[in-house]
């Protein structure tokens, strides 16, 4: 059914790619807002409302994902809106495509960057020695960004010995970066971190060489366990709302492969999104789901199963 108010309309555009909603006044404006997988006010998506309420943006700078909506007026006593209106609307999201891909392109010179000035991970980095897994060739460096302070202001942040994880795109080109953190960064209140600007939607990486039956997970940890426990090759999604357009690439070049997407269990967030999204995915380039048997993900899983083990032969 199409949407009969442009609140109805906003929400589920911000549904669509993992924003969440909030009102927004109608000004034309762009107004911050949260993505529902990292909520805790990190502003990486942004809703507009048109003055004329007829319609508006949803953006999610982190998974490069943007939807445009509009409300049916055709039963309403509104008239529909004009082609003037709609060329305006139009305009306006090509304007932002193209400082979009603007945004990117820097980001990704810069990612690359980095990457070929960072060194080889060692085995026994902090994160990986936690994670129980090997570095499958990540790199570790300096890791630089701005944050924003109390008072609104950006100050820099630099955290060290950070871990990078090249994000490729569907020709393997390095477009952006996923930094992880030896533990949980108090300023950012995560242990991981994406470079601003990169976008993640449709970037991908992968553990392993080729085989006809591939893996794919949303994070490292869970990739690499994967792989080590299977020897099939793993594709990191780094989301959940990025696991379709990741596995539409992979169905694209890998035609015969067998693929199962191995989902978070995610059993303490409403509507598990990590199983769900799996699920959609899946029917959506004719795959499988497996899902660990406890909340959190498969790395999560081994981590459990080994301390089974040792409690055991204690």
């Amino acid at each position: 059914m199409s949407p009969q108010s442009i609140e109805e309309a906003c929400r589920a555009a911000c549904e669509s790619i993992g924003v969440i909603y909030k009102s927004v006044p109608p000004d034309g404006l762009f107004h911050v807002a949260d993505l529902a997988d990292d909520h805790k006010g990190k502003n990486d998506a942004r809703i507009k409302i048109f003055p004329d309420r007829q319609g508006g943006i949803v953006c999610n700078w982190k998974s490069n994902e943007q939807q445009s909506f509009f409300v049916n007026n055709h039963r309403e006593s509104r008239e529909p809106i004009t082609p003037v209106e709609r060329e305006r609307i139009q305009a306006e999201q090509q304007r932002r495509q193209v400082e979009q891909q603007a945004r990117q392109d820097k980001a990704a010179r810069r990612a690359q960057t980095i990457w070929q000035e960072a060194k080889p991970a060692p085995e026994d980095h902090p994160y990986l020695i936690r994670k129980q897994v090997e570095p499958h060739g990540l790199r570790v460096g300096t890791w630089k960004r701005s944050v924003k302070d109390e008072q609104g202001k950006y100050q820099p942040l630099i955290i060290e010995n950070a871990l990078f994880l090249p994000m490729v795109d569907q020709t393997g080109v390095i477009r952006s970066l996923q930094a992880i953190f030896m533990e949980k960064h108090p300023v950012l209140d995560r242990d991981k971190d994406f470079l601003p600007g990169g976008g993640r939607g449709g970037l991908f990486g992968w553990i392993g060489p080729k085989t006809e039956k591939v893996l794919i997970a949303e994070g490292f940890a869970t990739a690499a366990t994967l792989h080590e426990e299977s020897g099939y090759r793993v594709y990191i999604a780094f989301a959940a709302n990025n696991l379709m357009a990741v596995g539409r690439i992979v169905r694209e070049k890998l035609p015969d492969a067998e693929i199962v997407f191995c989902a978070d269990n995610d059993t303490q967030t409403l509507g598990n999104p990590g199983l769900t999204k799996a699920t959609e995915a899946a029917q959506a380039v004719n795959g499988s789901v497996a899902v660990p048997p406890i909340e959190g993900d498969f790395n999560d899983y081994a981590i459990y199963l080994k301390g089974l083990d040792n409690d055991s032969g204690r």
